[in-house]
């Protein structure tokens, strides 16, 4: 009968021992912020390096991929450049082509932040998060095409994705990071 008593004690303290312990606050980041937001690019062609952009000026949040391609043309010159039957496909990981998302301490301006080789020093990032995986699909659609130029809409897409840091993990199968135009004068 004590044995019993005994067990039934264990067995409800293990219970208000797992009931009372915590993980933690859930932390969710929402990366669906950034769908209304206009997707920006910058490059630096000599040692092939891209950007696409996209930053939150009202919660001072970026997501950005950078990546490097020496196939790929930010600006393509003709239509043979294009291709809109396959898209461009990079590969992510955590050194060189990579899906950031970060959050900073003041309003940032990308072309300031992103395109210049030395960022601006007057940004601290309070947080980060670095892909660990997942590809980045940069597809091209006709759009429109008359008898001096042909546009083209570039879409951005972030397949299969998991940012990381800081004890976060975020997973996202598929999300749209943005769309813009290329204009090519035939």
């Amino acid at each position: 009968m004590i044995k019993t008593m005994i067990k039934k004690i264990a067995v409800l303290v293990l219970a208000l021992v797992f009931i009372g312990c915590s993980e933690g606050d859930i932390l969710e980041i929402p990366l669906d912020i950034f769908s209304d937001d206009e997707l920006q690019n910058c490059s630096n062609e000599n040692d092939n390096t891209f950007v696409f952009f996209v930053i939150d000026g009202d919660t001072n949040r970026s997501l950005s991929v950078n990546f490097t391609d020496s196939n790929f043309e930010i600006e393509p010159a003709t239509i043979a450049d294009i291709s809109v039957d396959e898209p461009i496909v990079i590969t992510l990981n955590t050194t060189t082509n990579q899906l950031l998302y970060r959050e900073f301490d003041t309003v940032i301006d990308g072309d300031d932040y992103f395109c210049n080789s030395v960022p601006v020093s007057n940004v601290n990032v309070t947080q980060e998060l670095i892909s660990s995986n997942g590809t980045v699909e940069i597809s091209y659609t006709l759009q429109n095409t008359t008898g001096t130029e042909t546009i083209y809409e570039r879409t951005v897409t972030l397949n299969d994705v998991t940012l990381e840091g800081n004890g976060i993990a975020i997973r996202r199968e598929l999300l749209v990071l943005g769309t813009d135009s290329v204009t090519i004068t035939n």
